[in-house]
Formats: C-alpha cells, structure tokens, sequence
C-alpha cells in the first residue's frame, strides 16, 4: 500500500510540476553532479538575485523525484511523516490552480541516485543552463562506474536549451556522448572562467577572475580549489542571463559558505571550526583536506566520519582518505566502521562515543577540520565548540 501511494503521489507531483512549468515557462538553470552542487546553487541564486531579481532557489535536498517537482511547486522542505505526505497529495492541484504569480528564474538541483533519474527529472522540467560540477564515486554502488555516472549526469546537458557548464576533466569523460544542441563552455580557462593569483588568507579567498579574457580582482569567504571551480562556473551561468560583469565580481564579495558546507568559525579555546559536517564522498574529502592543509599554522585536528553509498570502492576510499589526512593533520579521528582499523589516532564506533571524549582531544587554538557523511552527524561536533 505504502508503495502504490508513493507512485500515486510520484505522478501527481510530477504532472502538475510540469504543467507549472509550461504555464509561467520560467528560466532555468539546472545543477548536478557529485559534489558541489548546493554550493553553487546558492552562488548562481545569490549573484542572480542581486543583478536581475525575481529568481527562486529550490531548498534543502529537494532535489529527487519528488523532492525537485515539490519545490518548482513551492513546497520549502521534503515531508517525513505520513501525515506530511496526505497533506503533500492534497496540496499539490491547490498550489497550482491558485498559483498566479512565479518567480522568472529558478535555480534547481538535479539528484542522480540511480540510473535514470536525471532523464526523468529532465522530462519533468528541462534546464535552460546545465551545470555539471563535477563527477566523482558519489553513488557509485548504484551505478557501477565513474563513466556510467558521467553518462547519467550528461543527460543534464542534453536536456538544456542554451548553456552547458562543465570543467575539462568533466568534458574529457562526456565528449563521446552525443553532442548536445547547447553551447558548451568549459570553465577554468582564460577564454571562460578562470582564476588566477589565488592567495588564501586568514579568513577569505584573494583572487583575480579572468573572465571572457578580462581580469577582475575580487576575493571571498570560501576556501579550497573546490570552491574556486565553483564561483567559475557560477559566474559563467550567471553571466548567460545578467551582462553586468561589474556588479557581478562586486557581489562574490558577500558570498558566504553555508552551515556544514565550509563554514570558518572561532570556536570555544579560541579554536578555528572547519565546518565540512553536512556530507562526504572521496571529492570532496581531499578537498576538505586540502582546505585543512592551507589554514595556516597550527596544530590541525581532522575530524573525519563515514562515507556511506560508495559501495565497492569504500574500503578503498577510506584508506586512501585516511592516508591523506594522516599526511595533513596532526591528530586525525575518525568515526564510523569505514574508518575502523586504518590506523588513525583516535576512532570511535559513532559520534556520541567521540562527543564523550571531544574536550580531552582539542586544545587551545587548534584548528580543527570536521567533515563526513550527514548520516554520522558530526554536526553533532559544531554544536558542542561552536
């Protein structure tokens, strides 16, 4: 039963998530890929908010099957209870047919679980710019192979009408599929979308965008390669709608990380909180300890918890992480059976066995990277110090 009221309420959402769609025929830009793609969903919806206006930016994970038709139907958060998705089912032809006005632009995530989930979130609302951030093992239990994923992800950039987004080492795996009916621009070149001069400070990234061939100077909150490659193809969506190239360097300025997602803080014993808790797969791990490497001086604690659905290549993964972080850090614990038996300094089966012991590991002015997957909720650990 609880099956059929699923694909009940799965078709439901996705007709009259496509019939809003074609009634307002809002501009869209479209983000997938295995890491990164909250980030620059708030950077592409920030920056277009202040250049153009009237643009809305689905929120939290509602990017499935059914999380991304409820968001362009204005829902703000998934339901969790039953009684949540009753109300879900009953709502859905009420926001339609009482739904007059609609936001322009908007600016959504494209989850790729499994195989076939791009092309069907595609047929329900196709993107006007595809943004491919990047492609990893994120999911790779259900799909086998970093090329199948990279295949699923390019359905994306079928779909779009006008711009696609991607980095080379992205292109490199995709370039055999068929050739999309959009331009393709890849981002971290001179010609596009380049940063160049990159100085990380205490508390902000310094750099000089190269953007279409012109150089800006412009700096902001982030940190890491990761986050450079983000604001690049950013800039490239944005600038596909907004001309002014000033205002939108100005902006970058006020672009802040987000709770779990690289957030800096000082914490209690004046210590500096890498806050990396919301997620982790083998990307954005190194990226975050690249980021730790380049905090500056100091004794660095790498707090690192499980990552879950990456199927065969865990055991692998979490080595490789592990080694990594050991080469970083100078205490590293790590949570969580994948990190069992690797060696670290510290581990503990889950996070309320670390938060026991956390106050006899940190010391004043440490700085300290904690990041791993939502479900070990290290987040947890940003609670206690920050």
């Amino acid at each position: 039963m609880k099956n059929i009221f699923k694909n009940i309420l799965e078709k439901e959402l996705a007709y009259f998530a496509r019939l809003t769609y074609l009634k307002f025929r809002p501009y869209v830009f479209g983000i997938t890929g295995s890491s990164g793609k909250t980030t620059v969903r708030y950077m592409i919806a920030q920056l277009m908010r202040e250049t153009v206006g009237n643009t809305f930016e689905a929120q939290e994970n509602m990017n499935t099957e059914t999380g991304l038709p409820m968001s362009v139907l204005g829902f703000k958060k998934p339901p969790i209870k039953l009684i949540n998705w009753i109300y879900v089912f009953f709502a859905v032809p009420i926001k339609y047919f009482f739904t007059f006005k609609y936001p322009k632009y908007i600016v959504l995530e494209y989850a790729a679980d499994k195989p076939g989930d791009i092309s069907y979130l595609c047929d329900i609302i196709p993107p006007d710019v595809a943004i491919i951030t990047n492609i990893g093992v994120a999911h790779i239990e259900a799909f086998g192979s970093v090329e199948k994923i990279a295949s699923e992800k390019w359905y994306l950039a079928q779909a779009a009408k006008q711009r696609i987004i991607c980095d080379e080492q992205t292109y490199n795996l995709v370039k055999n599929i068929d050739i999309p009916r959009a331009e393709i621009l890849i981002s971290g070149q001179a010609k596009t979308a380049k940063a160049t001069n990159i100085k990380y400070q205490s508390h902000e990234t310094r750099f000089d965008l190269v953007l279409f061939g012109k150089e800006h100077p412009t700096s902001f909150s982030f940190w890491g390669a990761h986050n450079i490659a983000n604001i690049e193809k950013s800039v490239l969506a944005v600038s596909t709608v907004s001309g002014d190239i000033p205002k939108i360097i100005r902006l970058i300025r006020d672009l802040k990380p987000g709770i779990g997602r690289g957030r800096r803080m000082i914490g209690k014993k004046n210590m500096l909180l890498i806050d990396e808790s919301y997620n982790a797969n083998p990307l954005s791990m190194a990226a975050a300890l690249d980021n730790l490497n380049q905090a500056g001086d100091g004794n660095k604690v790498a707090i690192i918890g499980e990552m879950k659905e990456i199927g065969p290549i865990s055991k692998k993964a979490h080595l490789e992480v592990a080694k990594k972080a050991k080469d970083v850090a100078d205490l590293v614990v790590g949570v969580g059976d994948g990190f069992k038996g690797l060696g670290l300094d510290k581990w503990y089966q889950n996070v309320e066995e670390l938060t026991g012991e956390i106050d006899s590991l940190i010391m004043e002015n440490d700085i300290v990277l904690v990041k791993g997957s939502h479900a070990v909720h290290l987040e947890k650990i940003i609670e206690r110090f920050g």
